[in-house]
């Protein structure tokens, strides 16, 4: 789905879409004013359409005023957002020509639509807007990624130094503690000292075909009457705090690839196998490079962003209607 489709309607029903309670913000009247562009409060609640449904659904009352306020707000500050950021791209003589909107549609018609232009044709009209509308739209925000493109993206640049810096300096963030992986056969011990007598037997026995070779796994599917036989009694990797506290000696000590002794609890005898351990560490600076990369980028994105929007403000005119 490219970036652009958003602006036609969800496959629901309408009624799906609707609050079924008023909503309390006005449709009508100037919700804000960028040189001399109205933005309405019809275009904020059209902004707003798709967060209604999830609103409605999450809160009541009060609390359902507060954040259809927030959202509000929120909607139309991005609508002036967008609108300061066409002024710019006006001002610089830009222009985004018939051809490349109507490629994004086409795009759009293959991704969406599997290539149906009937079936566009047809949502648009339920959206009741024209083609022509609709590509104004597109090439508004056409505009808007090039701008942002030119003003943020292409100026965020990050140096190996601050990827190294950043790592150093929460290194902390990357630490590995110990984890054990390990497998279990569990047998219940049984109630009199008679049933107890033949588990422990059992037991004996089990352990010795283990050590004679016979699969782990395979074994614990056969005799094992604990919940994860049917998996072969394998755990995944966990950190030898978070185990049993009866099985926690035997995985802090009992070396990868043996066989325990017989762990005897009150209600339950164990064989353990530690398939594997893992020694606490950190990860190394190349294998979280690229992440940190990705943050501190998107980090000096939004800052730049910020930066150039206000920059945009104290060059244009702008008011907030209550």
């Amino acid at each position: 789905m490219t970036a652009f489709s958003q602006y036609l309607p969800s496959a629901q029903p309408q009624s799906q879409l609707q609050p079924q309670q008023p909503v309390s913000i006005e449709i009508d009247g100037y919700a804000a004013k960028v040189n001399d562009q109205v933005i309405t409060r019809g275009e904020v609640r059209e902004a707003m359409a798709p967060l209604l449904p999830e609103l409605y659904r999450q809160y009541k009352g009060p609390q359902l005023e507060t954040e259809l306020k927030r959202a509000f707000v929120s909607a139309r500050n991005e609508i002036v957002e967008r609108t300061l950021i066409m002024e710019a791209f006006k001002e610089r003589g830009g222009a985004i020509p018939d051809q490349y909107v109507n490629d994004e549609i086409k795009r759009t018609i293959n991704e969406r639509f599997k290539g149906d232009k009937a079936m566009f044709e047809q949502v648009l009209s339920e959206q009741k807007k024209t083609r022509e509308e609709y590509m104004e739209v597109i090439r508004e925000q056409m505009a808007v990624g090039m701008m942002i493109s030119e003003e943020v993206s292409r100026r965020a640049r990050i140096t190996p130094a601050q990827i190294r810096a950043e790592y150093e300096r929460n290194k902390e963030i990357y630490f590995i503690p110990e984890k054990v992986k390990y497998s279990v056969i569990v047998l219940n011990k049984g109630a009199t000292p008679e049933d107890q007598a033949v588990k422990k037997e059992e037991a004996t026995k089990v352990r010795q075909r283990l050590i004679d070779g016979a699969d782990f796994g395979e074994t614990a599917k056969e005799v094992s009457e604990g919940s994860r036989a049917a998996d072969g009694g394998s755990f995944p990797w966990m950190q030898p705090k978070d185990v049993r506290e009866e099985l926690r000696e035997t995985l802090q000590t009992l070396p990868a690839g043996e066989i325990s002794e017989i762990i005897n609890t009150e209600t339950q005898l164990y064989l353990v196998k530690v398939e594997a351990r893992r020694q606490p560490g950190y990860k190394t600076f190349d294998e979280v490079r690229e992440n940190i990369k990705n943050a501190l980028t998107a980090k000096e994105r939004e800052r730049l962003k910020k930066r150039w929007i206000e920059r945009l403000r104290d060059d244009h005119y702008i008011v907030l209607y209550d």
